[in-house]
């Protein structure tokens, strides 16, 4: 699931913005593509600081869009009352750096923000900031054909190509004005937004203190990384977080091949042996039954891997024994 959060700031004490109308055609556009159903959006309005670190700590958004104006180093968003608060980017830098473990893309749809996202560049795969002052229409034409692109799976270095030339087509004048900054290391064109790739997921992980170093370190050494959804394994909505998942390293028999895979730890063990074989070994799996051996020892089934004694960092293997046919003869 690839989480956009939209947060949207128009103090009382600043001039009116079209901050619906922009959400609007983001969220229409998102419903335009064909990744659509991996979407889920949530809109917060007048936001304050706390409101801003409440909706950080509680959606864990992959994506955060805003909405609003800002000053030379400094994004405006609300007080209490409605009054302008304007947050320098180093502040912002500190509240975004205790969520870099899954943010992935930041657009600041605000005046002046490339300062901005020139630091928060180090807490997300990829920031979209604003050069100079820009119009409303031009804002809005920008998300829509950015928004539109991602939810067509195409890459961040396309979709934001894709929202200038929407600013270009419409005749506005502020085609020259988003920048697009990327974090060391990670190439936009070839960033996808999690969901819809496994390696754009890999790329946070191998920067996430979740993960062992060891593994961190395969990723950043090309390991292929692979992560099995929640909704793949049909947990139970209170066990269905983020914080419950594990990592661990997978070899097969037959195979000289390293993997990296990212489960919930809720999970049943042949469950999640199923879903691997199937992901790595697409032809036959159904003549075999599959299960995962740590050590010398085979898991058992039925136990979810947190039972079986599986933690982040352990190496496991994965192994297919060939079922009986029903017409071989069973010996007594």
């Amino acid at each position: 699931m690839i989480k956009l959060l939209i947060l949207a700031a128009n103090p009382r004490d600043t001039h009116p913005l079209r901050l619906g109308e922009e959400t609007r055609r983001i969220e229409e556009r998102i419903r335009e593509g064909d990744t659509a159903d991996q979407f889920l959006v949530r809109s917060a309005w007048a936001v304050t600081v706390d409101e801003l670190l409440y909706q950080l700590n509680s959606f864990k958004p992959n994506v955060v869009h805003f909405i609003g104006h800002g000053t030379a180093g400094r994004i405006v968003l609300e007080t209490s009352s409605g009054a302008s608060q304007e947050v320098s980017r180093e502040a912002l830098s500190a509240i975004f750096s205790h969520f870099r473990q899954w943010l992935q893309v930041i657009v600041l749809n605000a005046c002046y923000s490339a300062a901005q996202a020139e630091t928060l560049a180090e807490h997300a795969d990829a920031v979209i900031g604003m050069t100079e002052p820009v119009g409303d229409a031009s804002a809005i034409e920008f998300a829509a054909g950015f928004y539109r692109a991602l939810a067509f799976g195409r890459s961040v270095e396309d979709a934001f190509s894709q929202g200038v030339s929407m600013v270009t087509v419409h005749g506005l004048p502020d085609a020259h004005v988003p920048k697009l900054i990327h974090r060391a290391g990670v190439d936009p064109a070839g960033l996808v937004l999690a969901g819809v790739s496994d390696a754009a997921v890999a790329l946070r992980r191998a920067e996430d203190p979740r993960v062992p170093e060891e593994l961190r370190k395969r990723l950043k050494d090309g390991c292929e990384f692979l992560l099995l959804p929640d909704e793949a394994t049909r947990l139970r909505e209170r066990h269905a977080k983020e914080e419950n998942h594990i990592f661990f390293e997978l070899r097969m028999r037959q195979s000289d091949a390293v993997f990296v895979v990212e489960a919930n730890r809720f999970s049943a063990v042949g469950t999640v042996a199923r879903l691997l074989a199937e992901r790595l070994i697409p032809d036959d799996t159904h003549a075999y039954d599959w299960t995962l051996v740590a050590g010398d020892k085979p898991l058992i089934d039925y136990l979810n891997l947190a039972m079986a004694g599986l933690r982040s960092g352990d190496h496991v293997k994965l192994v297919g024994n060939h079922r009986m046919p029903q017409w071989a003869p069973r010996h007594h």
